[in-house]
């Protein structure tokens, strides 16, 4: 009888061992799919300024001076809550959402503007430009 329940305690341990292993592999493919269609939804961008680089990870992004903001530039020349950045179709849009000194894509004053790669915005005294993620696999292989 005690063997009996010594077999039944392993055999449940191996079946745990394999749901969870079976838990561990769909997840990790949900992953996946998920980072490839927010790629797509995305476009793949980032914003850049001088040695900082901020990753656009979901659709809607705050940027401005306060704790809060997605983006925190602490930056007295930026408002408390400056623009808002949001996607559609791999189409990024910035929209000035009240800010005191405007947000200017390219030099131009706008009030929501859709983006293109390499578009320079500039926030109070700071300068961000959108781009393509870049891929330090890649970056590494063509260095090679």
């Amino acid at each position: 009888m005690e063997d009996m329940n010594l077999l039944f305690c392993a055999v449940s341990a191996a079946a745990l061992d394999i749901c969870a292993l079976v838990l561990i592999i769909a997840s990790y493919r949900e992953r996946s799919t998920g980072n490839k269609q927010w790629k797509k939804i995305s476009a793949d961008m980032e914003l850049v300024e001088q040695g900082f680089t901020y990753h656009l990870g979901c659709d809607e992004i705050l940027i401005g001076r306060h704790a809060s903001a997605d983006i925190r530039l602490p930056d007295i020349s930026v408002s408390r809550y400056h623009a808002m950045l949001t996607v559609a179709d791999g189409v990024w849009t910035i929209t000035d959402i009240g800010s005191k000194s405007g947000v200017y894509v390219n030099g131009n004053l706008v009030k929501s503007k859709k983006l293109c790669e390499n578009d320079v915005i500039t926030l109070g005294n700071r300068k961000l430009t959108l781009r393509k993620t870049v891929n330090p696999k890649k970056e590494r292989r063509k260095n090679k």
